[in-house]
């Protein structure tokens, strides 16, 4: 992938991040009060936003919950990363399914009610999976290009 890529998928990845924290954005940014039920909207698709889930800071709440935003911001801050990196030549899925273990091993103890929800272990085991995550679809991208090429 070319560097005007990497930063484009880069910039694309910031949107979507920002657009999670939007609320805390807003007492900053009065103009993008008109964006808050569109993008609530938009991110409901893709997570439960169950109210107890969700990152809280002076009572302002994330669109999404402590997990998923782990995953994009995992992903933020890998794509940032994979701007300076030339290739990843990456053969099979082994690290991106070691980094989902311990999201999953959270899903299922949460789940059977072995313990109770932590945003933090969520926020981080979701942060591994989005961190590698991103390096898997750079990946599947730069084979995209190289076919089309």
């Amino acid at each position: 992938m070319t560097f005007k890529q990497k930063f484009l998928l880069f910039i694309l990845i910031s949107l979507w991040v920002s657009g999670i924290f939007i609320e805390f954005l807003i007492p900053y940014f009065n103009n993008l009060s008109f964006l808050y039920p569109v993008l609530s909207r938009i991110y409901s698709t893709v997570c439960h936003q169950q109210a107890e889930k969700l990152i809280v800071f002076n009572n302002h709440s994330s669109l999404v919950c402590s997990r998923c935003a782990g995953i994009y911001i995992g992903g933020f801050i890998s794509s940032f990363i994979m701007l300076f990196v030339s290739k990843l030549n990456i053969k099979n899925g082994k690290i991106l399914l070691l980094t989902s273990f311990p999201m999953l091993i959270d899903v299922l103890l949460y789940s059977f009610g072995i313990y109770s929800y932590s945003k933090y272990f969520a926020l981080i085991t979701g942060f591994l999976f989005g961190f590698v995550g991103i390096v898997y679809i750079y990946n599947g991208f730069q084979i995209l290009i190289e076919k089309n090429e």
